[in-house]
């Protein structure tokens, strides 16, 4: 049997052209959800015609949004290892993998879930590195102890290949990130989505790594640069639940955005919807890996609200890391035109590649 353990709305993502792959070629597969992430989950399965999951770890009102949260959840999920064949369906032993994915705790959780009940583990998405244990923080130690848990390893590229030479266990090189896929599905889609598109020149803003939003200087200068980029273009935030939680608690700052007129605060959009959105907008500012590759595959120039990355694609191509330097930033809006680039240059499929080593695992 072929597992998906999926805890988050970008694991969801990612996952979703291989779990569609699946469908194509009729394998047998199941997911389990942790609930790190639960809202907008029903509208992502909707939106990529994928079924409800086979197992729910747990019931709860809300996600790990904030510390407190993300330990409750953490001492929940691993409670519920106890009862791990169940969680699984009785179908563990090596016959059987598990898939998980990217650099979250539900990444090495997952990945822990399926060798402690004897199963294979598949890490997508493996191999990326910063280099630094505490940049990004916790995603680089998420990803070092998935390396350790894991058997196969399907990795986006050379470099990411490379990054596990230490690591026994099979390597699959494909090529590209299934990020890829999903923008490709998005394109096609996204022009049923609803939402409106603006007449002016606008760019988007999406943040929500915790090493932005949980240090409070650092949170404020986030805040501060996007209020001097609002001087120049309309700015559509997009707000990560977990971002929306710290504006809250940080009033003034919250007072800052929305006393500015060129600012809209919108909640976190249905994937077409903040596809349509990005499409038609001149630049993206991000702090998500996800989103710099995502980005990069579209050629749409991006700004990058952190001072290192994971990510190579895209880098002083369709994207700079801003350090969150205003020098920098002045002279990357001065010359964004200069990043844009034709979309999907590369032609690779990660998800039928991945899909081509399930095979034997569907029964």
């Amino acid at each position: 049997m072929i597992h998906f353990v999926i805890g988050t709305r970008a694991q969801l993502f990612k996952m979703a052209p291989i779990m569609r792959e699946c469908d194509k070629r009729g394998l047998d597969w199941r997911w389990v959800y942790t609930v790190q992430h639960k809202e907008t989950i029903d509208n992502t399965l909707k939106v990529f015609e994928l079924k409800d999951p086979d197992y729910t770890l747990f019931d709860w009102d809300s996600e790990a949004k904030s510390m407190s949260k993300i330990w409750y959840w953490l001492i929940r999920a691993m409670l519920a290892l106890f009862k791990g064949r169940k969680i699984l369906d009785k179908k563990t032993g090596k016959k059987n993998i598990v898939l998980t994915h990217g650099d979250t705790l539900t990444t090495w959780w997952g990945a822990l879930l399926g060798r402690l009940y004897g199963c294979k583990v598949m890490h997508v998405e493996s191999g990326l590195r910063s280099f630094n244990i505490f940049k990004p923080f916790p995603e680089e130690i998420d990803r070092l102890i998935t390396f350790r848990l894991a058997n196969i390893y399907a990795c986006p590229g050379d470099w990411a290949v490379n990054n596990l030479k230490k690591y026994k266990g099979e390597k699959i090189n494909t090529e590209e990130n299934t990020q890829i896929d999903v923008l490709r599905f998005g394109l096609e889609h996204c022009d049923k989505a609803t939402i409106k598109i603006p007449k002016v020149k606008y760019v988007v803003a999406s943040i929500h790594r915790y090493e932005n939003i949980f240090n409070q200087d650092r949170f404020e200068e986030v805040i501060d640069r996007t209020l001097d980029i609002s001087n120049k273009f309309k700015v559509f935030w997009v707000q990560h639940p977990a971002t929306k939680l710290q504006l809250e608690k940080n009033p003034k700052i919250l007072k800052k955005l929305k006393d500015n007129k060129q600012i809209s605060l919108l909640p976190r959009l249905e994937y077409l919807e903040f596809i349509k959105l990005v499409k038609h907008s001149e630049f993206v500012i991000t702090d998500g890996g996800g989103n710099q590759e995502e980005l990069y595959h579209l050629g749409k120039p991006t700004l990058i609200f952190r001072n290192e990355s994971e990510r190579l694609e895209g880098l002083n191509d369709t994207a700079i890391i801003s350090k969150l330097d205003p020098e920098i930033i002045s002279e990357f809006i001065a010359n964004y035109k200069k990043y844009a680039k034709p979309a999907f240059r590369k032609k690779a499929e990660p998800s039928k590649m991945i899909a081509d080593r399930l095979v034997e695992f569907s029964n």
